[in-house]
């Protein structure tokens, strides 16, 4: 019996024999001479996943196969932050305070009545003060000066004199407005006695200016005693009147009371229309 048949060598010469039509040779290694192989455990169960999958998968369609999920957009936001800020929490203190005016809102609400009586009060005080020094300097800046008054004339008609006065306001902020007041006359005196009596006209001034004014006085020489005509001696009179003076400058109103005493020497009260004033003096006072 013949033994198995070796595979022909590379190198050996191609013999006669080995023709085409001979069918091809099987070369056949026997089972004893393999060596053995070492057991080997069923593969772990991921790499029974990801093998190779030979089986036929059927074909489908795109349109049966699952949309895609859509990928959602990331939207961006830019915060800028200044550099110089400062990022704090109030201080524990502050909780504690809150907590405290929470818990006694019948004090909280007496604290505030308080505080509201209290800035009302200031307030007041406040204005009075203003109040105060405003009246103070309208007091020092609008002081009336007393007025001037000079007799010029006067005039001994058959029933009345006739005097000529110049009034002069001194003040240079206010003007003045003249009246006589309720009640009140002019009188002309020649030894307490009274010669005649009238009436002074309403007179306004400006400030810093002079006017003259006539006073018509009604009455006669008769009623007193007089030195005989042709006497050159002068007859001492007073005149006397009492009068309101209002003096204005803007908002800035002040009434006062002047008290006008004249005292008039002069001649020819008898012999003349016109008499000569030898010597005159006029005082005024504010009455309150």
């Amino acid at each position: 019996m013949e033994g198995p048949r070796r595979p022909p060598s590379a190198t050996a010469p191609e013999s006669d024999d080995d023709k085409p039509d001979d069918p091809p040779s099987i070369w056949h290694r026997p089972t004893s001479s393999l060596p053995a192989l070492p057991s080997q455990d069923a593969p772990p169960h991921h790499w029974r996943n990801h093998s190779l999958n030979l089986s036929i998968i059927p074909a489908t369609t795109p349109s049966s196969l699952p949309p895609p999920d859509s990928i959602p957009e990331i939207e961006t936001y830019v915060v800028q932050v200044p550099r110089d800020q400062v990022y704090w929490t109030p201080p524990p203190e502050h909780a504690k305070y809150i907590k405290k005016r929470r818990n006694n809102p019948e004090k909280n609400k007496k604290s505030g009545c308080f505080k509201r009586l209290m800035w009302f009060f200031i307030t007041l005080v406040v204005f009075g003060i203003l109040l105060g020094a405003i009246i103070l300097i309208l007091h020092f800046v609008f002081t009336p000066a007393l007025p001037v008054f000079t007799v010029e004339r006067l005039t001994v008609k058959t029933s009345n004199f006739e005097v000529t006065l110049r009034a002069e306001n001194p003040t240079s902020n206010m003007g003045v407005i003249y009246m006589m007041k309720k009640n009140e006359v002019v009188s002309l005196m020649y030894k307490n006695k009274s010669l005649g009596r009238g009436k002074f006209p309403k007179m306004s001034q400006a400030a810093s200016s002079s006017n003259k004014v006539n006073v018509k006085l009604d009455g006669s020489t008769k009623n007193a005693v007089m030195p005989p005509r042709g006497s050159k001696q002068p007859m001492s009179m007073v005149l006397m009147m009492e009068l309101n003076a209002e003096y204005e400058a803007g908002p800035v109103k002040k009434n006062k009371d002047v008290v006008v005493t004249c005292d008039v020497k002069v001649k020819g009260l008898l012999d003349a229309k016109k008499v000569e004033i030898v010597s005159e003096n006029c005082e005024t006072e504010f009455k309150n």
